[in-house]
């Protein structure tokens, strides 16, 4: 009669111990993840790795980087954190962040690359396609290609790095104009003047010692075009030998100077 009685509870006894069990190796996991990621300083940022920087750049995103510092890996913000890099370091381009558990950030980010180096007050400037002055330039921060040079004549012009210091649309002017000129001048640009950032003029020095002014609200192409004419069928060659300047800043007019 025992028997019988404990074969019901034997076998209630069975189904409780599997639910435990089943409730064991199902929560356990769960309850020990919830500890370490509250209780502990496991998943605390430990090590920031920056890649792609240059050594002063890197410096940069490290001050900034650290103050997440300690904070936990898996509840940080990483494109918040990414536009506060892009906006407070100019020279940056993108940046992407990565999380490598249990407690690595890693960044990796693309500088800009600069267009032209701007000169004004004695000192130079990288800008980008924008138009935006976003790093002083040094000897030892030059790439390694001929970066043209535009020379701001105002001296009481300020440059302030991350803004815009030029429009974009000049950028493109003055590629294009030192894309095609030596096609059509059978001269090199070698310098190049604007009498200050608002200027809606830019003077192109060439190396035959001409110099050809230019408006920059009106399409590069058609003043091109119009110097090729004069080049070839109003100034001579021998007028070409003394020529001092062409001015071709004025609608449906264009003025020139020999040195004779």
């Amino acid at each position: 009669m025992s028997r019988m009685r404990w074969q019901p509870l034997r076998r209630q006894l069975l189904e409780w111990s599997s639910v435990v069990f089943l409730a064991c190796i199902t929560l356990g996991p769960i309850l020990l993840f919830a500890w370490l990621l509250f209780f502990t300083q496991t998943f605390s940022i430990s090590a920031i790795t920056v890649v792609d920087a240059r050594p002063g750049t890197e410096e940069q995103v490290r001050a900034i980087a650290q103050k997440v510092q300690s904070k936990n890996i898996l509840f940080l913000a990483t494109d918040s954190l990414a536009g506060s890099l892009e906006r407070d370091i100019p020279q940056l381009q993108n940046v992407h962040i990565m999380r490598k558990l249990p407690g690595t950030l890693k960044i990796i980010v693309q500088e800009k690359t600069p267009v032209l180096l701007l000169l004004s007050n004695g000192s130079y400037y990288f800008v980008d396609a924008s138009g935006i002055a976003y790093e002083a330039a040094s000897l030892d921060s030059l790439p390694g290609i001929v970066l043209p040079i535009v020379k701001n004549t105002d001296p009481d012009t300020r440059v302030t790095l991350g803004a815009p210091a030029i429009d974009e649309a000049f950028v493109a002017f003055i590629a294009e104009v030192q894309k095609k000129m030596p096609d059509i001048a059978h001269a090199q640009v070698v310098e190049m003047k604007i009498p200050s950032l608002a200027a809606r003029e830019v003077h192109f020095f060439l190396d035959r010692n001409w110099n050809i002014l230019m408006d920059t609200t009106r399409p590069a192409s058609t003043q091109l075009e119009v110097l090729e004419r004069l080049l070839e069928h109003t100034v001579t060659q021998d007028e070409q030998q003394t020529l001092q300047y062409i001015d071709l800043r004025i609608p449906n007019r264009v003025y020139y100077k020999t040195r004779i």
